[in-house]
């Protein structure tokens, strides 16, 4: 499968292991939006894209990321999207990857956060949100559309929750910690704290999104 990698501006401390100790041997290639860049390039990873603003780095940073990334697309600051946003974009139009894994996108600024957590329901990002992986040294978050899955349990995470981000319809947790039978909703809610019992957990529902959110309390 074709993997492509997005470095968001969140806080290094939410970083996983992998991207803090072996950035270098990460499969795919990299977009990174804003001082994403930064971190890359002094880790031995030389960005596909840079995107963003840049309105967190300086004029001489700034200089070291367009001298050493040809595919630099700078935004003025005043703009309707994010650079998570942006970024992601950036990803698909280039590479139309299989799977995005995305880092930095859920640590730091809340409104941020939420902005990617809320991208499902952006017309843009319609077509592959089920693509994204949202993975951090505590979380990590895949979306769902309506149907059957089944989950496997992530190495290090000891939780699971399955959070309708609105309208859901005949929900089913199937065999978890704790099951839910044709639940139905027209607001949203997190099933949180729950936990895997063996390896994987089947899920479905009929309509709305999931975010599925494995975790673990922090490291």
């Amino acid at each position: 499968m074709k993997r492509v990698n997005v470095l968001l501006g969140g806080p290094t401390s939410e970083y996983p292991n992998e991207l803090l100790n072996n950035a270098s041997i990460i499969p795919g290639k990299w977009v990174g939006a804003d001082r994403g860049n930064l971190y890359l390039i002094s880790h031995g990873v030389m960005p596909a894209i840079a995107v963003g603003d840049f309105d967190s780095i300086n004029k001489k940073e700034q200089k070291l990321v367009k001298d050493n990334i040809p595919d630099f697309e700078k935004y003025p600051p005043e703009k309707d999207d994010t650079d998570s946003q942006l970024a992601i974009l950036a990803a698909h139009d280039k590479f139309d990857p299989d799977e995005y894994y995305v880092y930095g996108a859920t640590g730091g600024r809340v409104d941020h956060f939420l902005a990617n957590l809320y991208l499902p329901f952006d017309p843009r990002f319609a077509d592959f949100y089920n693509k994204l992986y949202f993975k951090s040294a505590t979380n990590t978050i895949r979306f769902f559309r309506p149907g059957s899955y089944t989950i496997y349990h992530e190495n290090g995470m000891k939780y699971v929750a399955f959070a309708h981000l609105g309208p859901v319809s005949n929900l089913n947790i199937v065999d978890a910690k704790y099951t839910l039978k044709n639940f139905s909703a027209d607001h949203a809610i997190s099933w949180a704290s729950n936990e895997f019992v063996k390896d994987t957990i089947d899920f479905n529902f009929d309509s709305g999104v999931i975010a599925v959110i494995q975790s673990c309390d922090k490291k």
